[in-house]
C-alpha cells in the first residue's frame, strides 16, 4: 500500500492563490499484473446555486457553473470511465440569478454537465418534502438518494444507484445529516424522519455487496454523506476520524470503498484505515459553491472486482475553459434575473445606511442597515416554532450596498439583493449571557487583522455600553447589557438568531461558533429581507442607537454579600457590603468610610451616605431620597430609579460622580462636588427641578 501524505491546510491555502491542485491523498499498493480499470469520480457539494463565479484568486474567477463543467469536461476527456457526482445541497441558500428562478437554472446546468447522481442535502427539503419529490426530482436528470430519508415508516427517496462505468458497476449509497430535521421548516417535512446516516449507509452497502442480484449489486460502492467535519477538525486524517459528528462516517463498512462529505463547507481529501483491513479509502470535501472539484480515482481488478489503489485530492475551479452548453444557461438566467429583479417587494420611508467615515464606508461602527437587518431576522425567528429568539447579530461586511429611498420608495428585488448577497442560512442558537458578552468583545478584532473594528448590528430591544479606553476582553460592560430592559444574566441562556456566516465563527467572533440547540428555518438571509418587506411595507427603520460609550468604573471587592429579602435597617461603616437583586424593606445608611454596591434589586426607604468611600447602585428601584454627602472615593447612580430626590453634595472623590442614564422622579441637587458629577453621554430624566452642578446631568 502506497501511502503519500495529504497537504496541510496552509498548502491548501497557498496552492488555491496559485490556482493548482492542491490535496495529495494515498494509494494502496502497486497494481496487480494484470490492467486494472481505473475509474475517475468527480465530486462537488454545496453548490448552492452558485451559476456564476462567487470569487477570483490572482484576477481570474473561481467557480462558476460554466467552468466547473469546463473542468469536468477536461478530466473526462482523459478519462472515459468517469462520474460527476454531487454530495448534496446543490440548491438552496442559492444566489439571486438562481434563487430567483427557484433553483431551475441550476438543475438545468447540472443535467447539462452530466451530473450522474447526488445525495440530497438539507436544502434539497428547503421548500418542503414534496417539492423535492415532484418539481426538484422531475426536473433533474439524476437521481436523488437519501437512504437515511423515511417517510411514515418507508424510504421516501431511492436509497443507492448503480451505474456501469468502465464494465464495473458502481453504487452510490445516498445519505443526509440527521440535524435536516432541526435545519428546515418542520411544516415542509410532516412525517419525515432522518434516521442514523451511518447505520443505513453500512445496511445498502451490504446489501449491494452479498451476492443477491435480486437485491441490487455494485462492485464498488462510494458513498455520497450530506455530512461532514467542523473545520478545527480537518487537518490531518486522524483529525478527521476525531470529529465527533463527521468521525464515525470515516469509520463506516468495510463494503464503502470512498466516502464524499459535505455539509460543513470545508476542504479535505485523504486516506483512512478501513476497519477490520489493512487497506485505506479515500475521505474528501470539495469546499463549496463549485471552487474546488474532488477528484477520487479507484484501480479496479477485472477479475476480482477489488478496489487495488485509490487517490484523492481537490481541484481549484480556475482557469478552465467553460461548457458552452452551461454557459448559455447561465448567460439565461441572468437575463432572467435582471429582468425579474425589477419586481417591487416593498417600501421604505427613508434611506437605511451603513456606517460611513469621512464618505468611505466604516465597518467598525454602528449602523442604521446592520441594526435594521438584524431587527429583520429577530422578526422572522421570534417565533417559537422558527427558533423562539430573543435577539439578533449581523455581520457588517455582508452588507454590500446600502438600501436607498428612491423617489417612490419602492424597492425592488435586485436592490435588497444588492444589500444581501450572500444568501447565508439563518440560525437561530442558544448562548449564555455570559457569551453574549464575549460577542460583543470579538467585535474588537485580533492583533493583524486588516480591519481593527467590526460592529455588530443588533436587534431593538437589546443594548449595551462600552469603554473603549479598557484592555481587550473588558470593553463591554456587563451590567450595561440589557434585553428589553432587564440585565443580561451571565448564567441565563438566550436565543440568537445570526447569519450562518457569522454562526460558523465568521470573522473571528468565535463564540458565536459554539452555541447549542441550532435551528434553521429554510430561509436565507435575503428571503427573509423580501418577506419583511412584503409584509411591513412601508418601513421605517429604528435608528435609535443599540450601543453607548460608557465607563468601567473599578470597585472595591466585597466583604459582604445580602440577596433575598433584608427587612430593616441596613446600616455600614465599614467594609463593602454588596446587594445583588435583593429587596431591602428599610432605611439604607453608610458612614466612616463604608462602602456600599447595590447591582438590580429594591430599596424600600431612603438611601443616605455621609463620609462613604462607595457607593455605587445600578439598576435599582430606590423608594425614598438619596442623599451622598462627603464621598471619598467612587459614587454611581446608574440605570436607576428614584422615587424622591436626589442630592450629591460636598463630595470629594478621586474620579467624577457618576449619575447616567437614570429616572429621577424628584429633584436633582448637587453642590460642592469636586469633581462635579457626570453623565457619561447618557442623560438622565428628571421629573423635579435640576439645581446646582447637575444642570447639565
Amino acid at each position: 500500500m502506497r501511502l503519500i501524505s495529504s497537504a496541510p491546510r496552509t498548502t491548501l491555502a497557498a496552492a488555491l492563490l496559485a490556482g493548482l491542485a492542491v490535496t495529495t491523498v494515498a494509494a494502496v499498493p502497486a497494481r496487480a499484473a494484470e490492467p486494472t480499470v481505473d475509474l475517475q469520480i468527480l465530486t462537488i457539494n454545496d453548490f448552492h446555486g452558485r451559476l456564476q463565479s462567487p470569487a477570483t484568486v490572482n484576477g481570474q474567477p473561481v467557480g462558476g457553473a460554466a467552468q466547473l463543467v469546463g473542468l469536468v469536461d477536461r478530466l473526462r476527456a482523459g478519462n472515459p470511465n468517469t462520474a460527476f457526482v454531487s454530495a448534496g445541497d446543490n440548491i438552496g441558500a442559492s444566489t439571486f440569478i438562481s434563487a430567483i428562478d427557484g433553483d431551475t437554472p441550476t438543475i438545468d446546468a447540472l443535467n447539462a454537465g452530466g451530473l450522474a447522481v447526488s445525495a440530497v442535502g438539507n436544502h434539497e427539503f428547503d421548500k418542503g418534502i414534496d417539492d423535492l419529490l415532484g418539481r426538484v426530482t422531475d426536473r433533474a436528470a439524476f437521481p436523488l438518494l437519501g437512504a437515511n430519508v423515511y417517510r411514515d415508516g418507508a424510504r421516501a427517496l431511492p436509497a443507492y444507484s448503480v451505474q456501469e462505468l468502465g464494465g464495473v458497476r458502481v453504487g452510490y449509497v445516498g445519505v443526509v445529516t440527521p440535524q435536516t430535521a432541526n435545519l428546515v421548516s418542520p411544516s415542509g417535512i410532516a412525517g419525515v424522519q432522518f434516521r442514523d446516516p451511518v447505520a443505513e449507509a453500512n445496511s445498502v452497502a451490504a446489501q449491494l455487496s452479498d451476492g443477491n442480484a435480486a437485491n441490487g449489486e455494485a462492485d464498488v460502492v462510494v458513498l455520497l454523506a450530506h455530512e461532514g467535519a467542523a473545520p478545527e477538525n480537518i487537518g490531518s486524517p486522524e483529525q478527521l476520524a476525531a470529529d465527533p459528528v463527521f468521525g464515525p462516517f470515516t469509520r463506516v463498512g468495510a463494503d464503502i470503498d470512498a466516502v464524499v462529505g459535505g455539509h460543513t463547507h470545508q476542504p479535505y481529501a485523504f486516506q483512512l484505515p478501513v476497519p477490520g483491513t489493512d487497506r485505506t479509502r479515500p475521505v474528501l470535501q470539495a469546499h463549496e459553491y463549485g471552487r474546488k472539484l474532488g477528484r477520487i480515482t479507484l484501480s479496479v481488478d477485472p477479475a476480482t472486482r477489488a478496489v487495488t489503489a485509490s487517490t484523492a485530492e481537490l481541484v481549484d475551479v480556475v482557469g478552465a475553459p467553460q461548457n458552452p452548453a452551461v454557459a448559455d444557461i447561465v448567460t439565461r438566467a441572468a437575463a432572467t434575473a435582471n429582468e425579474l429583479g425589477k419586481r417591487p417587494l416593498g417600501s421604505i420611508t427613508a434611506d437605511i445606511r451603513r456606517a460611513y467615515t469621512n464618505g468611505a464606508e466604516n465597518r467598525g461602527a454602528e449602523s442604521a442597515l446592520g441594526n435594521f437587518i438584524a431587527d429583520v431576522q429577530l422578526a422572522g425567528t421570534a417565533d417559537p416554532g422558527r427558533g423562539g429568539a430573543q435577539l439578533a447579530f449581523m455581520n457588517p461586511g455582508g452588507l454590500r450596498a446600502d438600501l436607498l429611498h428612491a423617489p417612490d420608495g419602492v424597492v425592488t428585488y435586485s436592490e435588497a439583493f444588492a444589500v444581501q448577497p450572500f444568501a447565508n442560512d439563518v440560525v437561530t442558537q442558544t448562548l449564555t449571557g455570559a457569551q453574549l458578552k464575549q460577542v460583543l468583545e470579538e467585535q474588537w478584532q485580533p492583533d493583524g487583522a486588516s480591519r481593527p473594528v467590526l460592529w455588530l448590528g443588533v436587534s431593538k430591544g437589546f443594548s449595551y455600553a462600552y469603554d473603549p479606553t479598557q484592555p481587550r476582553g473588558q470593553r463591554v460592560i456587563a451590567r450595561s447589557m440589557k434585553l428589553d430592559g432587564v440585565r443580561i444574566d451571565p448564567a441565563k441562556q438566550y436565543r440568537v438568531t445570526q447569519n450562518s456566516f457569522l454562526a460558523s465563527g465568521g470573522d473571528n467572533f468565535t463564540t458565536l461558533g459554539k452555541g447549542t440547540n441550532r435551528v434553521t428555518t429554510g430561509d436565507n438571509d435575503l428571503t427573509m429581507l423580501t418577506d419583511y418587506l412584503a409584509k411591513n411595507s412601508p418601513v421605517t427603520a429604528d435608528v435609535a442607537p443599540r450601543s453607548t460609550v460608557g465607563r468601567v468604573i473599578p470597585l472595591p471587592a466585597c466583604t459582604r454579600t445580602v440577596t433575598g429579602t433584608y427587612r430593616g435597617a441596613l446600616a455600614v461603616g465599614s467594609g463593602v457590603t454588596c446587594v445583588s437583586d435583593a429587596t431591602v424593606r428599610g432605611p439604607v445608611t453608610v458612614w466612616g468610610g463604608g462602602s456600599l454596591i447595590v447591582t438590580g434589586g429594591t430599596i424600600a426607604g431612603p438611601v443616605t451616605a455621609l463620609g462613604a468611600a462607595t457607593v455605587s447602585l445600578t439598576d435599582v428601584a430606590v423608594t425614598g431620597p438619596v442623599t451622598l454627602a462627603a464621598g471619598t472615593a467612587t459614587l454611581v447612580i446608574d440605570e436607576t430609579t428614584v422615587t424622591g430626590p436626589v442630592s450629591l453634595l460636598g463630595n470629594k472623590t478621586t474620579e467624577s460622580p457618576v449619575v447616567a442614564g437614570s429616572t429621577i422622579r424628584g429633584p436633582l441637587f448637587c453642590t460642592a462636588n469636586a469633581p462635579a458629577p457626570v453623565n457619561d453621554g447618557r442623560p438622565n430624566t428628571v421629573h423635579g427641578p435640576v439645581k446646582g452642578e447637575c444642570t447639565a446631568l
